[in-house]
């Protein structure tokens, strides 16, 4: 049985990224067979970066017929959360309907979603994501910004993405620490092919699609002028000490503490993946 085994700490950083690309990267060369995911030298795994690991699981069944094999026993300790919020199950089990049980009620079950189920999306940003506990002192309108920044996400996803592919979501809460982050990733064509299309290659690298789109620009025709979505949770992460990190054409982007940095990846993937991390919530 082909194995791949995850070492040290993945956190939702470049590093972190990356160490989940190489996994794809490896366990593409195999098809028709059973593949290990081990986590047993695994010392921490932010839960929502379980969407991209699942992506590529979900890439791997379809296109290389893998069937993955986890040791349930290793999932203990900080590493249960991938039991707690359904990761392990949605891979080992292939099934996509299936609620997990968390006791401790700190995280944000992983979720797929075709691009072109919008109803269902809308009732996980709702009644899950904006609900959970560690979101209780946020406002409402803050929440409805929120709300619809993620709605257009994800319309845009269905319109300019160009995939088939599952749209990702997972997240979780640290009540000691008062951070709450959560994940939305795609498998599409990213940012940039769009962007520079509708610039006329004005726009030529992922770091700069990425801050083009920040700053409000928007490939839809009908968009309002410096109001999408992605610019208004930068702007509420910019002044509630949040932080906001956007991964497409091998650029990770991130608004950490109120600056901007860029940090490119090798050979990535298409695609985006946006994490949003609420920070001073306890």
């Amino acid at each position: 049985m082909s194995k791949f085994s995850f070492k040290g700490r993945i956190q939702t950083d470049p590093k972190g990224v990356q160490q989940l690309f190489d996994f794809y990267q490896f366990a593409k060369q195999f098809s028709n067979c059973w593949f290990t995911i081990d986590f047993a030298q695994l010392e921490w795994f932010d839960a929502n970066l379980s969407s991209e690991l699942l992506l590529y699981c979900h890439n791997l069944k379809k296109k290389n017929n893998l069937k993955f094999f986890i040791d349930y026993s290793i999932l203990k300790g900080d590493l249960n959360v991938l039991s707690r919020n359904g990761f392990a199950y949605h891979v080992v089990h292939n099934k996509e309907h299936f609620k997990p049980v968390d006791d401790r009620e700190t995280v944000i079950p992983i979720k797929a979603f075709n691009p072109d189920n919008v109803d269902s999306f809308a009732d996980y940003i709702e009644n899950i994501f904006l609900k959970q506990r560690g979101l209780d002192k946020i406002d409402k309108d803050s929440k409805d910004r929120i709300k619809s920044s993620y709605f257009e996400i994800f319309d845009n996803v269905g319109i300019h993405a160009n995939t088939k592919s599952p749209i990702i979501c997972c997240g979780q809460h640290f009540p000691a620490s008062g951070v709450l982050k959560f994940t939305l990733t795609d498998y599409g064509d990213g940012f940039l092919k769009k962007i520079a299309q509708h610039t006329l290659n004005e726009i030529k690298s992922g770091a700069d699609a990425i801050s083009w789109a920040v700053k409000g620009g928007s490939t839809k025709p009908d968009a309002i002028k410096g109001g999408n979505g992605l610019k208004k949770i930068m702007l509420y992460c910019f002044k509630n000490a949040g932080e906001l990190s956007i991964v497409s054409d091998g650029c990770f982007w991130s608004l950490q503490n109120k600056s901007i940095n860029f940090h490119n990846l090798n050979n990535f993937r298409t695609g985006a993946t946006i994490h949003l991390t609420f920070r001073y919530l306890n």
